[in-house]
């Protein structure tokens, strides 16, 4: 076997090891879970077995679960069916093999590791941190497939089914064993052998039973309790995976086993549906995201030239990330207010005052920008007029040393023109974060001709430090995100120049799945802002004479109180009517259609690496649906009918 190690001692236990070959962690590809079953068939014919142990091959690893990648390869909900018939009759065989089985774990065991883990009549766990139980099917728009949700809610009960499944949340050790799901606690990895070994003995080759946890009385108030907390801003005809894994527990809350064996009709219709395909789509735009900014950057101290919102954000956030940060503006009172509404960000997001306390002497007021001498980094987040910038990238090239990061946080101007006043412009690129910076994922990191690859690295491990997604992205007009965003809100604008209700449009894309229409959003980011960020990419005439017309007016949106709409502080009043969906779906193709074309035409021009970071960058920097997948992979699914 490539993936499993079998070995039986003198008192009649096996002890079965999971080691997958070829991967760092185990994971139950189908050519694992094919080693496993004949594993099983194999056990179910000793006699002479007295019990069965299963532990990890893999130090401080138990078992992630499925390979999401394999999921693409099921063609139809008959195949899917076949898959989950195959692995539910293996978990079958090895959860009533008739002597009693043990698993220890310390480690991820999620997913499928999780269902594999419930098969076994006893789970000790380590204390780790390490150590994290959960199900966390649901944000792939499907539910627990292999039998898992019978048996966790047998050990469990409703409540607890709920949460977990309906959350995707992974539990501690503490609270795992709170809830009944696991059996034991031990200190560390090196206790668990032992740990299994006692029990074994101590069940003298007796398989012992489980009672299953009492239904309660109030059971419809846990179930509404569960709903109005989960399912409020959910939509079925957007994510349809709560809303089965709601009805799937509530109908068979009586009988764990037909709640198990009912997962063989609801898994592959979740599988096979849009929204599980966007939403295993989103998985690996993550997974690939994240890995693109994994590792060291070697910067320790970092200084931020700007305290506006987005300078001052940038400093306290980097601050509170562990950064030694130093910031720097001609106004001492710009410094002040972003070190106060620092302080309230540490409030919000530490712990404990001593992790507060840390956070705020990482965070250095520094009016004369004495910190640029040491940095690391040096971000620069002034106006966005290319003079100012110049004049403060020349004293920031005179300042640094040598071999220090010059980045701008710049959304527009090309870094082509920034870097032709620098003596060195290989070290120059461009940062791009999204306001509100301490929220929004995505970091456009922005590259020339004359940039370093070494500095292109740093600048995407860095961002990736700071926990936020790297989308690595050449200079060009609107980068990626404003040059396929802009369009898109352009497009809404001039539908309802055309006539179309400007209600009927944001409606129309907030059905979809968007946070906000086209119209809604141009009031939000500010009317003059729409118009200044459009015109190096260039506007519909009427567009543009329309946005001129409500910026001389003053009727710049959300902050003026009056842009398309009248606002009431931070809501638009709107009618918010429903429209039937014959009128919405073509105005929501119509309207996708600008995006979808800048956003290939950014991977034709190599502005993006690929197609997936096209999606990524739109998923992350501007709330386009995760469950759609992206606009590209959406226009592609769309495409095949």
């Amino acid at each position: 076997m490539a993936h499993w190690k079998m070995d039986c001692d003198a008192n009649g236990f096996v002890w079965l090891t999971i080691d997958v070959a070829d991967r760092s962690v185990n994971v139950l590809t189908h050519e694992v879970l094919a080693e496993l079953s004949e594993v099983v068939k194999t056990l179910s014919k000793q006699d002479e077995v007295k019990g069965l142990a299963l532990l990890s091959g893999k130090a401080g690893g138990f078992v992630y679960g499925a390979d999401v990648r394999q999921f693409s390869l099921f063609q139809d909900e008959a195949a899917v069916a076949e898959h989950i018939r195959f692995v539910h009759q293996c978990f079958h065989q090895l959860s009533h093999l008739p002597y009693p089985t043990v698993v220890g774990i310390e480690g991820v065991a999620v997913g499928g590791g999780l269902e594999l883990s419930l098969c076994f009549d006893h789970i000790i766990v380590t204390s780790s941190p390490k150590t994290q139980l959960g199900f966390p099917e649901v944000g792939l728009g499907i539910m627990p497939g292999y039998g898992g949700s019978g048996r966790a809610y047998r050990r469990i009960g409703i409540k607890p089914a709920l949460d977990m499944m309906l959350t995707g949340k992974s539990l501690n050790a503490a609270t795992a064993e709170s809830y009944g799901l696991v059996d034991e606690i031990v200190n560390s990895e090196a206790d668990l052998k032992a740990a299994t070994l006692t029990w074994l003995i101590a069940q003298k080759g007796q398989k012992p039973s489980r009672k299953m946890c009492d239904v309660p009385s109030d059971h419809a108030d846990i179930f509404a309790a569960a709903k109005a907390e989960h399912l409020a801003r959910a939509r079925p005809d957007h994510t349809p995976a709560p809303f089965a894994i709601m009805d799937h527990i509530n109908t068979h809350k009586h009988d764990p086993q037909a709640m198990t064996d009912a997962e063989m009709i609801t898994f592959p219709v979740l599988m096979m549906s849009p929204a599980s395909k966007g939403l295993r789509r989103l998985f690996d735009l993550k997974d690939q995201v994240r890995k693109a900014g994994r590792g060291d950057s070697g910067i320790k101290k970092v200084h931020v030239i700007g305290a506006g919102v987005m300078g001052g954000d940038i400093a306290a956030y980097s601050a509170m990330l562990g950064f030694e940060v130093t910031l720097s503006d001609q106004n001492e009172e710009a410094i002040n207010k972003a070190t106060d509404r620092a302080r309230k960000l540490y409030d919000r997001r530490l712990k404990t005052e001593d992790q507060i306390k840390a956070a705020m002497l990482r965070l250095t007021a520094d009016p004369k920008g004495d910190g640029m001498a040491d940095a690391d980094l040096i971000i620069e987040a002034v106006a966005e007029r290319l003079d100012i910038k110049t004049l403060v990238f020349a004293e920031m090239e005179s300042r640094a040393k040598a071999d220090a990061i010059l980045a701008s946080n710049t959304s527009s101007i090309p870094l082509e023109k920034i870097a032709e006043g620098l003596k060195n412009p290989a070290r120059l690129v461009g940062i791009h974060f999204f306001n509100p910076m301490p929220v929004l994922p995505l970091v456009e990191v922005i590259w020339a001709d004359t940039t370093a690859s070494e500095t292109i690295d740093r600048a995407m491990r860095f961002s990736g430090q700071l926990k936020k997604f790297p989308i690595r992205c050449k200079s060009a007009p609107g980068f990626l995100v404003n040059r396929a965003l802009l369009p898109y809100v352009y497009a809404g604008i001039a539908a309802m120049l055309n006539g179309t209700d400007a209600d009927q449009i944001d409606t129309a894309m907030v059905d979809y799945g968007m946070p906000m229409g086209p119209i809604e959003l141009a009031d939000q980011i500010g009317l003059d802002v729409t118009y200044d960020a459009g015109v190096p990419l260039g506007m519909p005439e009427a567009v543009a004479s329309a946005l001129q017309a409500k910026i001389a007016a003053g009727d710049l949106g959300r902050k003026s109180g009056q842009g398309f709409y009248q606002w009431d502080e931070k809501k638009a009043l709107r009618p918010r009517n429903d429209y039937p969906l014959a009128t919405l779906t073509p105005l929501v193709d119509t309207l996708l259609q600008p995006m979808i074309r800048e956003c290939q035409a950014a991977v034709d021009e190599g502005v993006v690496d690929s197609a997936e970071m096209a999606d990524a960058g739109m998923i992350f920097g501007t709330g386009f649906p995760g469950f759609r997948g992206g606009p590209l992979f959406w226009a592609n699914e769309n495409s095949k009918g």
